[in-house]
């Protein structure tokens, strides 16, 4: 299965940006489509997703629901940059131009974010950075309980309570690239620091790509090709057969969000 981001738009089409806007997202999902993982990029490289993604067994009760594939694998390619946090929506979609899911730019007085909602616009995830975190993180909230008893922290969207779900962090020392996932453990409370639930890291010193594990199982490889071409500031996330895919399209978000910081200083 494949899954697309992509908001360039055709200037013969300015008079209506909503066509445009749909024609050159579906035309890049054909595209991207036939792009083998090897023309991705060239100096350390990921494996393959046949050698290095594991399958997971689904949870009892899956969080974002009708999302996570038990069957196959799921592939997304995700525009770098795209993310637009002061303002705009993007459609997610597949191959066939069948929308996937939709992400959405707010712009808040104090803290853009980034919210992604299924194809019925209900709303399944919300990014932000927390103001006085004491570390470069992102916060991931859902819009329900992650398990249950599980009270809403004091974070809202749109009136709505959100849910600790995930936190992102990069570690800042590292040698190499390496960002890590923490679940919720608590209402506003996420498991150890030192044992991370996923973690991410690149094949090599200036790798702009990441293999993600879960304990020692592969679960999603995230690509960037290096070489400047048409299709360059594109990720492609494959994502293993009963992980989540929204958890790990937050993740890139997080991660490209993180950079940015970083690179602005």
């Amino acid at each position: 299965m494949w899954v697309t981001f992509d908001t360039r738009v055709d200037s013969s089409s300015m008079s209506n940006p909503a066509q445009s806007r749909s024609r050159n997202s579906t035309n890049a999902c054909r595209m991207f489509a036939r792009i083998p993982r090897e023309k991705m990029g060239c100096a350390a490289s990921l494996p393959s997703a046949e050698e290095f993604l594991q399958e997971f067994k689904p949870p009892d009760s899956e969080y974002c629901d009708g999302l996570t594939s038990s069957t196959q694998n799921i592939d997304l390619v995700v525009q770098q940059k795209l993310f637009s946090w002061s303002g705009g929506d993007f459609k997610v979609k597949d191959t066939s131009g069948k929308d996937y899911c939709v992400v959405q730019g707010k712009v808040m007085s104090m803290r853009d974010r980034i919210v992604i909602l299924d194809t019925s616009g209900n709303e399944i995830a919300c990014c932000l950075e927390k103001v006085f975190s004491m570390s470069p993180a992102m916060f991931v909230y859902g819009f329900k309980p992650y398990f249950a008893g599980q009270n809403p922290t004091k974070e809202t969207q749109n009136g709505k309570p959100l849910y600790a779900w995930a936190k992102v962090w990069n570690t800042v020392l590292a040698v190499r690239q390496k960002y890590n996932i923490q679940m919720a453990i608590g209402d506003d409370e996420y498991s150890d620091t030192n044992s991370p639930d996923y973690e991410a890291t690149a094949p090599g010193l200036l790798a702009p790509r990441l293999q993600v594990a879960k304990g020692d199982a592969g679960c999603a490889l995230i690509e960037r090709p290096t070489i400047d071409w048409e299709f360059a500031n594109s990720y492609r996330v494959t994502v293993a057969k009963g992980i989540d895919p929204i958890l790990m399209l937050a993740l890139t978000i997080c991660k490209d969000k993180l950079e940015e910081k970083k690179n602005d200083g």
